[in-house]
């Protein structure tokens, strides 16, 4: 990984932010100048940016990271979205039924693909180039589902704002191995960071962050002790209804962190589905559009196959 940091000198005041890189590191072309800031290994006065048009002024700190191997590997596309997987395009917003494994946003090792590239792909493949594209919120990796991608900064700074005010209804729906003993609960909790070393988020008595959600029973096989559960978060803490279902004893079926594995007495057909990701899907999401005249816009993604067909199978259909 090379890593490599600039001041901004006179000479380059104003200049795009891909022309000063290509001028800096003139071995590196301009067509991998701007995959790098694609897959957001460039940074502008330590913010990490994905505009190549974006201009630079004179004192300005620009930073890159690069891996020309990992890049040469992005041609490799593991994740091609298709129409079928835009569930919103309208409205200066996207709305994206995210499979599990895409990462919501870039990270260091630019070989992985991610939410904002791969629309931009998309896009660009059917004569619609967007320069502006801004993910709004996040999912984790393994979790699959609604994500939405504004088109604009305007309506990118507008949404956020929305989830910021909580003004933003999330459902979820969790396959999870355990029956909670009642079919309506809530959990709040105070949350710590993710520890940097166990990637894990622990339920702290204080000085942590407030968390809340409110859970659902759709459907149960005591048999197997697996449930379906309806989630429906209030805050938006990282890992927070993995957490929140794991203290109640009932964790994610296929949770690599906070869960563990299905006993022998599952059937292995079973098995097999729950190798591929974990069992938690973005359902649905509902928001007001603060527009000249406020529209609410509620939108619903289907599961994944491995998804339904676990539930099919361990007989858990809502």
């Amino acid at each position: 990984m090379e890593r490599k940091r600039f001041k901004i000198s006179g000479e380059h005041d104003g200049m795009r932010i891909d022309n000063v890189l290509h001028a800096l590191i003139p071995d590196v072309s301009k067509r991998k100048i701007r995959q790098i800031i694609d897959a957001g290994g460039a940074y502008h006065n330590q913010k990490r940016i994905r505009v190549a048009s974006r201009p630079v002024r004179s004192g300005d700190t620009v930073q890159v990271e690069y891996d020309l191997a990992a890049l040469s590997k992005l041609r490799q596309k593991l994740f091609v979205l298709s129409d079928a997987d835009i569930l919103h395009d309208a409205d200066g917003l996207f709305a994206i039924n995210k499979p599990p494994g895409l990462a919501s946003q870039p990270t260091r090792d630019q070989a992985v693909a991610h939410v904002v590239a791969s629309l931009s792909d998309y896009l660009k493949e059917r004569g619609r180039p967007f320069k502006d594209l801004m993910l709004v919120h996040r999912l984790d990796k393994e979790t699959s589902g609604i994500i939405l991608v504004a088109a604009n900064p305007q309506r990118g700074a507008q949404l956020m704002e929305a989830f910021k005010e909580r003004t933003v209804q999330k459902t979820y729906w969790a396959i999870c191995l355990g029956i909670p003993p009642r079919n309506e609960f809530m959990v709040e909790c105070f949350l710590s960071d993710v520890d940097r070393k166990t990637g894990m988020v622990q339920v702290v008595r204080s000085g942590g962050k407030q968390s809340r959600s409110e859970f659902t029973v759709l459907a149960k096989n005591t048999k197997l002790n697996l449930s379906l559960i309806e989630c429906r978060p209030s805050t938006g803490r990282t890992h927070q209804l993995r957490v929140h279902l794991a203290a109640e004893k009932c964790p994610i079926v296929g949770d690599k962190r906070y869960g563990k594995p299905l006993p022998a007495t599952v059937p292995s057909d079973l098995q097999q589905l729950t190798a591929e990701h974990q069992f938690l899907h973005a359902r649905a999401i509902a928001f007001n559009l603060p527009d000249k005249v406020q529209r609410r816009v509620s939108i619903e993604a289907l599961a994944p196959r491995n998804f339904v067909e676990f539930c099919k199978l361990a007989e858990l259909s809502t």
